[in-house]
Parts: C-alpha cells; structure tokens; sequence
C-alpha cells in the first residue's frame, strides 16, 4: 500500500512538471535563460515574451558649418557678368585716349575738353637776290620761339550704333617772345565722321573710315603782316578721309591708321612779302600714318605711346609779278605717350607728353583731355 501511494505522488509530481513545462514560453537564440534560482510561477499564471529592443539606426554625419575653402576660391575666381574684363578695361581706356578708334551707340552724346600747349622753336634766313645780279637785296635772320595754347570742345554723336559724327570748336592763344606777335581768337572748325561697315568678327581686324572737313574761321596767316601778326587757322578749307584699326593681344592693344587730306586752292590774297605780293596759294596734299600701343597697368591707369608722321607735297605759293614758287617736301613726325587714369566708372583722364622729332615739328607737345559728363553734357544709351 505503501507503495503504491509513493508511486501516485511521483506520477502527480511529474504531471505538474509537465503541465508548468507546456505553459512556459519558449526561449529563443538570442534570448538568455532565467536562472534556475528563479522562483516558479503558479500554473495560472503565464510568463510574457520578453519585447525585441529594435536595432540602433545608422549615424548619420552632421554636416559641416565650415565652408569648402577650395569650392568657395573656386567661385570667387569664377567671371561674372557684372565684372570688368582686362580686354573691356583695355578698350575704354584706349578709346578715351585715341577718339578716332571709338564710335558711339546711337542716340548717345557726350562733350570733351582738350587742352594743348606746343612749343616751336627756330631760326629761318631769309635772303633775297636782286634780279639782275647776285646781290644781296635783303638779308635776315628771323628767330622764333612761339608758344601756343589751345582750348578745345569736341561734341560727339551717335548718328547710328556704326555712325559717329563729331565737331570740334578751338580757341587759340599764340605768342613769339622774339618779335613781341601774339595773337588770340577763334580757331579753324573742324566736322568729322567715324563710320564701321563692317559688324566686329566679321573681318580679321576691325575697320573704321574716317572723314573730316575743315572750315577757315581762324585768322589766316596769307592775310597778316608775318612780322607783327600771328595767326589762328591755316586759311584754306580742307578735307581729308583715313582708315584705322587695332588688334587686342593681351595684355596690350596695338593700332595703326592711314589717311590723306588736301586743301582747297586759295586765291586773292594781297599779302606783301619781302618786295612780292602774294597773290594766290595752293596747299597740295598731305599723306601720313600713325601706330602705336596702349597697356593697362591695372583697372584705374593705362599707358599709350603713339608715333605719327605726315608729309605735306606740292604747295605752291603764286606772286602778282607771275613767280611761282614751290615749296619741297615737308615732313612732321612726333612720339607721344599719354597716361590715362580713371577718376570714375565712367571717367578717364588723359594726360600727355610729346616730343617733334623733325625740323617742321613742334619741340614739345603737353595735352589733357577730360570727359565733361559731370556737367550733364553726356548721354550714354546701352
């Protein structure tokens, strides 16, 4: 009987075991097992799963506050539209100082000043023979020293965007210290053209015509007394045309023209001249060229250095006793270097200093030439 009760206990024992074992939750890899000091729950009571703790999401970099240094040099040196291109600073600058290269958009004006001091200096024989024999009627030596001052006002318009036309009206002070001549008034008005045929790229080197016609509003030197007068014009019309172009090879911009001009024949004239009346006078023709080049130096100052020479043929000078007499070939050639320096976006002064290199040139050559667009005498149309 024993017995049997002690083998009724174990098969009780091991029925709960198994019934506690059903209702347990079932451990999986990644879960630890609970340790066997662990108190057993009641049958009735069930153990929850343990809840999966979700995996740490991936870092992700915090970006930066720093900007790229090599990016943001990169940008810098990037051109933009607003900026001034050497080659665009280089043909402002060049314009200014060389007007005869630079055209207007139309429907633009604008109004410059030149101011222009020459010094001429020389010593001239003058020696007359008598008809009949190798006398000496007349013997003398003449020294000049004339200094000139000449004031200038250039209107310049744009007929078309290819067309400019300009018109420059001067005001001249002369003296010669040696014979006590001075003279001041209104000088010779000059009417120009500049015209470009052809649009920038279609040619290899870009071409602009010129054309000028001068008037006589100056007092002639054929209707003085030479020896106690001094004259403000040439005394003749004249007219003239040219061709010029430049080439931008950076940093420098070369140039160059051509042109020719003749004066109209002047008769009339009733000058007394030694023991001759001049009675009529013709100018011929005169042909020359110019080069040069202009560097920019930095934004705000450029230099030009320019040569120019011209030849003047065939003048004829006629007297009331019938002579006729021809004058040989003259030759003027100076070289001329002109600072230009920018006082505004839109303003460039021009300073210059020349120097005759020929008997028939002036000795020395000062100029300033200044935009007078901040007194409202300018228009720019984009």
């Amino acid at each position: 009987m024993s017995r049997t009760a002690l083998a009724m206990g174990i098969i009780a024992m091991m029925t709960g075991m198994s019934v506690y074992a059903a209702d347990e939750p079932a451990v999986t890899k990644d879960t630890a097992v609970t340790p066997a000091s662990t108190p057993a729950a009641s049958d009735s009571t069930a153990v929850p799963a343990a809840a999966a703790t979700p995996a740490p999401a991936a870092a992700q970099p915090t970006p930066s506050m720093v900007p790229n240094e090599a990016s943001a040099a990169s940008n810098a040196l990037k051109q933009k539209a607003t900026d001034t291109t050497t080659q665009t600073n280089l043909d402002q600058t060049f314009k200014a100082t060389e007007r005869q290269y630079s055209l207007s958009k139309q429907g633009s004006y604008s109004m410059i000043y030149d101011f222009g001091y020459s010094y001429y200096a020389n010593t001239a024989l003058d020696l007359a023979l008598d008809a009949n024999s190798s006398t000496i009627d007349r013997l003398r030596v003449e020294n000049n020293a004339q200094h000139a001052v000449t004031n200038t006002f250039t209107f310049q318009y744009g007929l078309l965007n290819n067309l400019t036309v300009t018109g420059s009206l001067p005001l001249v002070a002369k003296v010669n210290p040696p014979t006590s001549a001075s003279a001041f008034g209104l000088g010779d008005l000059t009417f120009g053209a500049r015209w470009e045929p052809f649009p920038l790229g279609t040619t290899p080197l870009p071409v602009t015509l010129l054309g000028n016609f001068t008037a006589p509003t100056g007092t002639s030197p054929y209707t003085i007394n030479p020896l106690t007068g001094m004259s403000t014009g040439q005394g003749y019309y004249s007219f003239g045309g040219g061709v010029s172009t430049r080439k931008f090879i950076d940093p420098i911009v070369l140039f160059g023209t051509l042109s020719a001009s003749a004066g109209l024949n002047k008769s009339g004239l009733t000058q007394a001249n030694g023991n001759r009346i001049l009675t009529g006078f013709n100018p011929g023709y005169t042909v020359g060229y110019g080069m040069g080049f202009a560097y920019s130096l930095n934004y705000d100052v450029s230099l030009t250095v320019s040569y120019q020479q011209s030849f003047v043929f065939n003048s004829e000078y006629r007297f009331s006793n019938g002579d006729i007499s021809t004058s040989s070939t003259s030759s003027s050639a100076t070289l001329t270097s002109s600072l230009g320096i920018r006082v505004s976006p839109k303003t460039i002064v021009n300073v210059s200093l020349g120097f005759g290199l020929t008997p028939d040139s002036p000795n020395v050559l000062l100029g300033l030439s200044l935009p007078l667009d901040f007194l409202g005498l300018s228009r720019e149309v984009k």
